[in-house]
């Protein structure tokens, strides 16, 4: 019995991390759609759930075994997991030979029926078409969520669903959830009901399930879909039109493929993730119990996936992370070596965006960074959420600096750049704000007028040490969250453009107004009368009337490739 195991095991583990291997191997989407078809054939591992009775749904545990055969037991990707990494990937060749070897067919219909589920019409292939449904995807929150929604619908869209763009109209409704603030959470959670109450399936995915596994496993008739399993988007949906419910909430340490397919929001704006998780412990913050610590991908990953992206079309793009200053530390370079390698390979006519960095990690390179934003391809952004204006409140938050060294980064940047975009965040009515910390904050965003401020209230995040605060009064933090909010309605901080003749590079239509949309060097936002020729592309504009938002404007030359 012993020998038996032993060998049905490392049979399994050779089947199985071959599967791990190809699944990475796959780069394009010709080689996906394949991957995806022969998955067919080895999928999930079935079992009731406790509560189930025999009409119930049948919950999905991917970490169970199934049933063993003559070929030993089948086993999912989740049974190699652990591993550090993801094998090195095989060249197209590798991989179309690799999937060529088909399980013979009396062995699909075994594996069919230890599942418990399928009717022989299933197996035959005749009731149920994969592929063939419609889905719905919505996204909340960050860049970093967005990129990853984009990720999603590229593969379902490769396999053959159909991407609609409301709930009335699809089959199965994917929630990719955002757990920064509660508001951001309710929404998704909305959804998740509404949906239920359509008789859609539902899919959860995002940060809201990563974060909270008690919250993820509690919902009957959901499934559930971990950050780091994206690349699993397919498999998830196609279960959960199955009728069943799927609960992936294993965590990988390593990240998803650059090189999967994606649908972007913004045909000509790529997004693209540089490093998850973060460095930080904020005592307000439940995103590092979705992210984790660090994990960059490499320089040469990212730079091929801007490059990838630039020849089909696009001319921005923009670096997610949850803190670019902490990139590379993990795997031996920084944020500087990265923006000057992309900065010197992405084509002409391709902006470059940074992304957004907490104060404490960008310091030690405010040099080259002022370096890289001055290069005529890099937007003069900048993204710095300083949070409050008060060192009380700073510590309380555990934010990793003073506002002292806020002020420094801030001043060396508008010092070299006085013209650029400064993006900032400020939390309003956090536990220990007293009436002087809040005006210390009202202070500094006076002073430093920033370009763009995100405000928020405050909202106690389950799980997190600020949870257990006693918090200030509802009314005191909707005061204070007006008093900014009507500060910063009070300046336009794009006057100084008016009258001046600025190259802006073009990537959105304003449908409404019947505008296209661009951004200077300096990332001021530009609405000119709709060409949709502009697109892709730059050109001059005069400029003219200013608001606090966007200026508009005349364009007085060709678009080009610039």
């Amino acid at each position: 019995t012993s020998s038996s195991s032993s060998s049905s095991t490392t049979t399994s583990s050779a089947n199985g991390a071959r599967t791990a291997t190809a699944i990475v191997a796959v780069a394009g989407s010709a080689a996906l759609l394949t991957w995806l078809a022969i998955r067919r054939s080895q999928s999930g591992k079935w079992s009731k759930s406790k509560n189930a009775t025999e009409e119930d749904e049948e919950y999905v545990d991917l970490d169970e075994e199934e049933a063993s055969d003559d070929d030993g037991p089948i086993r999912d990707l989740e049974d190699y997991a652990d591993g550090p990494a993801r094998p090195d990937r095989l060249g197209i060749g590798e991989v179309l030979r690799w999937f060529g070897r088909k399980a013979p067919q009396d062995q699909k219909q075994r594996r069919c029926h230890a599942r418990g589920r399928c009717a022989s019409s299933e197996v035959e292939g005749a009731s149920y078409l994969p592929g063939s449904q419609r889905v719905f995807v919505r996204t909340y929150g960050c860049p970093h969520n967005a990129s990853d929604g984009e990720y999603m619908m590229g593969q379902l869209r490769d396999y053959g669903y159909t991407l609609v763009d409301s709930i009335e109209d699809c089959d199965v409704c994917v929630i990719n959830s955002c757990t920064v603030k509660h508001p951001s959470e309710t929404r998704a959670m909305n959804m998740v009901t509404n949906s239920k109450q359509s008789g859609k399936a539902i899919v959860l995915a995002g940060c809201v399930p990563a974060s909270d596994r008690k919250l993820a496993e509690s919902l009957e008739g959901v499934s559930v879909l971990d950050v780091t399993q994206l690349d699993r988007i397919v498999d998830v949906v196609e279960e959960s039109l199955k009728g069943h419910t799927v609960k992936l909430l294993q965590k990988r340490k390593d990240l998803p493929s650059l090189a999967l397919p994606k649908v972007r929001k913004d045909q000509f704006a790529e997004i693209i993730t540089i490093n998850a998780g973060c460095l930080g412990s904020c005592t307000f913050c439940k995103t590092k119990h979705a992210r984790g610590k660090v994990v960059s991908y490499s320089i040469d990953e990212i730079v091929a996936r801007a490059k990838q992206a630039a020849a089909e079309g696009v001319c921005q793009i923009e670096l997610a992370s949850e803190d670019m200053g902490a990139y590379g530390v993990d795997i031996g370079t920084d944020i500087v070596q990265l923006l000057k390698r992309l900065s010197d390979e992405l084509p002409p006519g391709v902006m470059l965006r940074t992304g957004m960095t907490n104060p404490p990690y960008i310091m030690q390179h405010i040099d080259g960074i002022i370096e890289v934003l001055k290069r005529p391809n890099v937007h003069a952004f900048m993204h710095i959420p300083v949070q409050t204006g008060s060192d009380a409140v700073l510590l309380s938050m555990r934010r990793e600096y003073t506002i002292a060294e806020f002020c420094h980064l801030a001043d060396r940047l508008k010092e070299a750049i006085p013209d650029m975009f400064l993006l900032s965040d400020i939390i309003c009515g956090f536990p220990s704000e007293s009436e002087e910390d809040w005006q210390a904050t009202m202070e500094l965003c006076k002073k430093y007028r920033f370009q763009g401020l995100h405000v928020s209230q405050f909202y106690a995040r389950p799980g997190t040490p600020a949870a257990k605060l006693k918090p200030l009064k509802s009314k005191v933090i909707k005061d204070r969250w007006r008093e900014l909010t009507d500060l910063t309605n009070s300046y336009n901080r794009n006057e100084a453009l008016e009258g001046k003749t600025e190259r802006v590079w073009f990537t959105g239509t304003e449908n409404e107004r019947g505008q296209s949309i661009g951004r200077t060097k300096n990332f001021a936002k530009v609405l000119v009368a709709r060409d949709d020729k502009l697109l892709g592309k730059s050109a001059m504009v005069q400029l003219g009337k200013s608001s606090k938002l966007h200026v508009e404007g005349t364009v007085i030359g060709p678009a080009e490739v610039v």
